[in-house]
C-alpha cells in the first residue's frame, strides 16, 4: 500500500489516539474535584487523582529530558572531532557518512536596540565557530533619523559593508495598476496594492549579502514579523540552505552555530532545530534572578522532553535554525497571518515553528547550543511579557491542533497540560481563599513548594547549580504575575500591541506616566484585591468563628492533597 494511501486511511486513528492520551492529563482534574476522588489513604491525607496526574507528567517530563540529554552525549561521542579554523567536512549523520557543511545564512532583526547591547550581539557573531562563511543580514525594523544609530554600530562593527535603506517592504511590493489606456500618462490613476516580492524582483532590485560581505538593510518601522520576512527572502535568495535567527540583544556561545546546524542531521524530515537560551541580567533583581532558572527549565526540561519525540512546540526567537527548503513554503501564510480579523505581530517565533509542524516536519532541541538575553527586571514589564506569551500560547493552539495528528501524543499531552493547569489551580485558588480555613490554605502553598521541588531538585543535580535551591520561592510569582496573566491573555487577545519595553523617547515618557502606568497594572492590581480579601477572610473567620472552619472538610484542598476523610487519629 503507498505510503500516502496508508497515512490518509490511518489519519483518523491518530487524532483518536491523540485525544485519548490528551484526556488523561485533562480528564482527572475534572472528575478528581467533581467526585472527590483519591488514590491512597496513607496517613492524614489522601494523593487527589490530579495530583498523581501533576505527578505522573512531571515524572515523564523529566525522564524524556534525561533521555534527550543522553541522545546528545552518545551522538557527540561517536561523531568525529573537526578543526574549526579550515573548512572541513562534518560527520553528523545517524550513520556518520560524510557530508559537506550546510550553506547558512545568519538573520539579526531589531528595532531601536540599546547600543551596548546590539554591539555585544554583533560581536558575538563575529566569533560564531564554523567551517564554512555564514552570510550575514541585518534587518532595522525602521528608517527614520533615530534607526540610523544601529545602522553606525553595523558599520563599526563590518567596515565597509553596505546599509541599504528599502522602500517598501519585501513582504508588500507596491503594484500599480496602469491598465487604464484612456487617461494620459500625466494623469494616469494609480491604484496601488501590495504583495510579496518576487524571487526575480529581489535579485534585480536588492544587493545580497556574499560570504565576505555583510549588509544591514533599513525598512518602515512594522514590526519584528516583516523584518524577519525580509532576512528570510534575502538569504534563501542569496543561496543558503538554512537560516538562522536572532534578536539584537542576544549574545552567542561560540559553538553555537555548529551545534544547532548538526541537529538539523539528527534525525531525517528535521525542519528546524532549537537551542538553549539563558539570561545575561539574572543578577539585576530577584526577578530577573528568578527567571534565569525558570528558563533553565523551561528550554532543559520542557522543550527538551519535546525534543525526544521530535516535536519542539516553539522555536525561541533569540536562537533558530530553519532549513531553507521548509521555510519557502511556510513564510508566506507566516507573513500573512491573521487573529480576528487582525494582522498577527507577537508570537512570530511559535507561529514559525506551527508552521513548521503543519508540514509534518520535526523539530528539535540541544542544549550544547546556547545563548544569553535579556529579562524584565521589573514586575510590571515581566506580567506584559508573560500576557504576551500566553496570548501567543492559547492563539496558537487553533493551528496546534491541525498537527497533533503529524506528532507524537506527547505533543498533545503538554498543550493540553500547559493550556489547562493553570485554570485548574485558578478553581483551587479561588476555592482555598474563601474556604475559612488557614491551615488548608497553608497546606495548599506547601503543595505548590513540594511540585516546585521536584523540578528543583533535578535541576540542582544537572546543572550543578546551587542557585536553584532557591527556584521554589518562584511559586509566589507564579501565583501573583504568571496566574493573572494567562486570564488576561484570554480577556485581551484582541489587543495586538507588543507590550513589553518602550523603545522611543515618545513611549518611555508615556511609560512613566502615572495614570499609564496604573492602568497596564490594573490586572495584576485587581488580582492581588482579590488574593489579600481571601486571605483576611480566612483568618477574620478563623479567630472569630472557629467552628466555621471545619465547614467543607472533605472538599479537595490544593492541587495535589485534600483531607482524608477516613482519617483518625488512631490511625
Amino acid at each position: 500500500m503507498p505510503r500516502e494511501v496508508l497515512s490518509s486511511w490511518t489519519l483518523p486513528f491518530k487524532i483518536l489516539y491523540s485525544v485519548v492520551i490528551s484526556c488523561i492529563f485533562v480528564v482527572p482534574a475534572i472528575v478528581g474535584y467533581a467526585l472527590q476522588l483519591h488514590i491512597t489513604s496513607y496517613s492524614f491525607w489522601a494523593l487527589g487523582i490530579y495530583g498523581t496526574v501533576v505527578f505522573s507528567f512531571i515524572l515523564l517530563q523529566l525522564i524524556f529530558a534525561t533521555l534527550n540529554r543522553c541522545f546528545i552525549y552518545r551522538y557527540k561521542r561517536n561523531a568525529p572531532k573537526h578543526e574549526i579554523s579550515e573548512k572541513v567536512e562534518i560527520t553528523v549523520t545517524d550513520d556518520f557518512k560524510e557530508r559537506p557543511a550546510t550553506h547558512i545564512g545568519l538573520a539579526v532583526v531589531g528595532y531601536r536596540e540599546d547600543d551596548t547591547l546590539f554591539s555585544q550581539c554583533l560581536e558575538s557573531i563575529q566569533q560564531l565557530k564554523y567551517p564554512d562563511p555564514i552570510k550575514i543580514v541585518v534587518v532595522i525594523d525602521g528608517n527614520e533619523e533615530q534607526d540610523r544609530e544601529m545602522a553606525t554600530l553595523f558599520q563599526k562593527a563590518f567596515p565597509g559593508c553596505p546599509i541599504i535603506s528599502l522602500e517598501h517592504l519585501l513582504s508588500e511590493t507596491p503594484v500599480y495598476d496602469l491598465s487604464n489606456p484612456s487617461v494620459p500618462s500625466s494623469e494616469e490613476t494609480v491604484k496601488e496594492q501590495v504583495r510579496p516580492m518576487t524571487d526575480e524582483e529581489l535579485l534585480q532590485s536588492t544587493f545580497l549579502p556574499t560570504d565576505t560581505c555583510a549588509v544591514c538593510y533599513m525598512q518602515p518601522h512594522r514590526g519584528k514579523r516583516h523584518a524577519m520576512y525580509t532576512a528570510f527572502r534575502v538569504l534563501m535568495a542569496a543561496g543558503c540552505e538554512a537560516v538562522m535567527t536572532t534578536d539584537s540583544d542576544t549574545k552567542f556561545d561560540s559553538s553555537a552555530l555548529l551545534e544547532l546546524e548538526q541537529a538539523l542531521y539528527w534525525y531525517p524530515n528535521i525542519g528546524a532545530s532549537a537551542g538553549d537560551v539563558r539570561i545575561w541580567n539574572n543578577r539585576d533583581s530577584l526577578l530577573s534572578f528568578m527567571s534565569s532558572l525558570r528558563y533553565w527549565m523551561a528550554f532543559n526540561i520542557e522543550r527538551a522532553a519535546q525534543s525526544i519525540h521530535r516535536c519542539v512546540t516553539c522555536v525561541s526567537g533569540p536562537m533558530g535554525l530553519y532549513k531553507s527548503s521548509v521555510l519557502k513554503d511556510i513564510i508566506d501564510p507566516w507573513i500573512k497571518q491573521r487573529f480576528l480579523g487582525m494582522e498577527c505581530t507577537y508570537g512570530d517565533d511559535r507561529h514559525l515553528t506551527n508552521r513548521v509542524l503543519m508540514g509534518g516536519h520535526r523539530v528539535v532541541f540541544t542544549h550544547l547550543a546556547f545563548c544569553e538575553t535579556e529579562t524584565p527586571t521589573e514586575f510590571l514589564r515581566w506580567f506584559k511579557q508573560q500576557t504576551r506569551w500566553s496570548k501567543s500560547f492559547y492563539r496558537e493552539l487553533l493551528w496546534n491542533v491541525q498537527s497533533l495528528h503529524k506528532h507524537s501524543p506527547w505533543m498533545a499531552a503538554e498543550l493540553f497540560y500547559q493550556g489547562l493547569y493553570p485554570f485548574v489551580l485558578l478553581f483551587s485558588i479561588l476555592y482555598i481563599l474563601w474556604a475559612h480555613a488557614p491551615i488548608v490554605l497553608a497546606i495548599w502553598l506547601i503543595s505548590l513548594f513540594v511540585i516546585a521541588s521536584i523540578k528543583t531538585l533535578y535541576s540542582l543535580v544537572v546543572s550543578q547549580s546551587l542557585g536553584f535551591l532557591a527556584f521554589p520561592f518562584y511559586s509566589v510569582y507564579y501565583l501573583l504575575g504568571l496566574v493573572p496573566a494567562k486570564i488576561w491573555a484570554l480577556v485581551s487577545l484582541w489587543d495586538v500591541g507588543w507590550g513589553t519595553s518602550a523603545r522611543s523617547v515618545a513611549e518611555r515618557k508615556r511609560e512613566n506616566v502615572f495614570l499609564y502606568r496604573v492602568k497596564e497594572a490594573l490586572p495584576v492590581i485587581i488580582w492581588i484585591t482579590i488574593i489579600v480579601a481571601g486571605i483576611t477572610y480566612n483568618l477574620v473567620t478563623f479567630f472569630t468563628s472557629p467552628q466555621q472552619t471545619q465547614a467543607g472538610v472533605l472538599d479537595p484542598t490544593s492541587i495535589v492533597f485534600y483531607p482524608n476523610p477516613y482519617y483518625t487519629s488512631g490511625v
